[in-house]
């Protein structure tokens, strides 16, 4: 409830954790009630691929916006590019779905100017070293010329030295954003919605608690890779 608070405040807002506990619900609650009082008309929905984004953003286990704007809104094309249409308090938005995991994939998202940036899985993004090929930077730049930007972000955890990281997460959470930045670490624990008996019986199918595969999922924690030999190396 916190995190859907101060989000609605902040221009920029981080959610990272265990699978299942409730990040993108959270940013599809979030971005209803953006969507139904900001000014701008545009907005983008992205994953890694088109489908990944409809099924986690738009659907979401019946908690996406296709369901949060059930009866005012539909499904269409928006310049070729899929998009669902949606009846405001402000006037009818568009919300173009787009995937992002392709050195490519920038190409989608150019000419349009974007008030809203929610995106599912971060950091299967492309983002290389030219900033006019990074979808990343590129979803940046869109959203210059919006009137009330926000940007909404989940991610499951990955390499603790990830790119995805150093260069945007922990860097804005370090040295903070103008507008500002909202983090927000979680664990399997943060969903209401599973019993203790049924998070009992989750957690004995991971076996070992120490294990990169608990640790990432149950917890929500940051891992060096499956399969490395010298953890303790590699850590530090």
């Amino acid at each position: 409830v916190d995190y859907i608070k101060k989000s609605l405040i902040t221009r920029m807002s981080v959610a990272e954790g265990a699978i299942r506990s409730g990040k993108t619900i959270d940013h599809c609650i979030i971005a209803s009630i953006y969507l139904d009082v900001c000014p701008d008309k545009l907005h983008l929905a992205s994953g890694s691929t088109i489908a990944n984004a409809k099924t986690n953003i738009g659907d979401c286990n019946g908690f996406g916006l296709e369901h949060l704007f059930r009866g005012r809104c539909r499904w269409g094309e928006y310049k070729k590019n899929e998009a669902l249409y949606i009846q405001t308090q402000t006037g009818e938005k568009v919300v173009i779905f787009a995937g992002g995991a392709k050195r490519d994939s920038y190409k989608k998202i150019l000419g349009n100017s974007y008030g809203l940036w929610i995106a599912t899985e971060i950091n299967e993004h492309y983002d290389g070293d030219n900033p006019k090929e990074s979808f990343i930077k590129v979803a940046f730049d869109r959203q210059i010329a919006a009137i009330k930007p926000m940007v909404l972000w989940d991610l499951n955890p990955d390499n603790p030295f990830a790119h995805i990281y150093s260069e945007y997460i922990d860097k804005y959470l370090k040295e903070g954003l103008v507008g500002g930045y909202n983090y927000q670490h979680f664990t399997i624990y943060d969903n209401m919605s599973v019993s203790e008996q049924r998070r009992k019986e989750i957690e004995s199918r991971y076996g070992d608690k120490n294990s990169v595969y608990y640790r990432r999922n149950i917890l929500g924690q940051r891992c060096i890779a499956e399969g490395l030999c010298y953890k303790t190396f590699a850590n530090n």
